[in-house]
Formats: structure tokens, C-alpha cells, sequence
């Protein structure tokens, strides 16, 4: 999905509710707001900030595999 979504919209895109949506644009969620106060977030930014915290669920089995590599040498 590309585009711009007004705070509430963003927030559902995100699986967030609007104030915890808002914590994000305190943290540093790149927006733009505009003369009449709208605040418009690029969807592409949402992903791009929320992606920053992806959690590699594989890494547990990766360092096994790693420590049983050595085990065997």
C-alpha cells in the first residue's frame, strides 16, 4: 500500500491505537503536518520506522546451531 493516511488511519494501519500511534510520532516517526494541523504519515514510513524493531524469531535456533558446530569440532 502506498500514499499518505491521516493519524487515525495510519494508527489501524499499524495495529495501533490513535494515542499509541501518536507516541510514534514523538519517537521520531517521520510526518508531515499541515497549516490547519493535520498530521499525514507516508505509509512507506510506517513500515520503514516499525521494521526497525523486527524481532528475528529464527536467531534462538541459529545460535544452537552455531554452539553445536563447535561442540562437534
Amino acid at each position: 500500500m502506498t500514499g499518505w493516511a491521516k493519524v487515525p488511519a495510519a494508527a489501524q494501519y499499524a495495529g495501533l491505537k490513535p494515542r499509541s500511534f501518536r507516541d510514534l510520532l514523538k519517537q521520531g516517526l517521520p510526518h508531515s503536518k499541515l497549516p490547519s494541523g493535520t498530521i499525514l504519515v507516508r505509509l512507506a514510513d510506517i513500515d520503514a520506522f516499525l521494521g526497525k524493531y523486527a524481532v528475528n524469531e529464527n536467531r534462538v535456533d541459529s545460535i544452537v546451531d552455531e554452539v553445536m558446530a563447535e561442540v562437534r569440532r
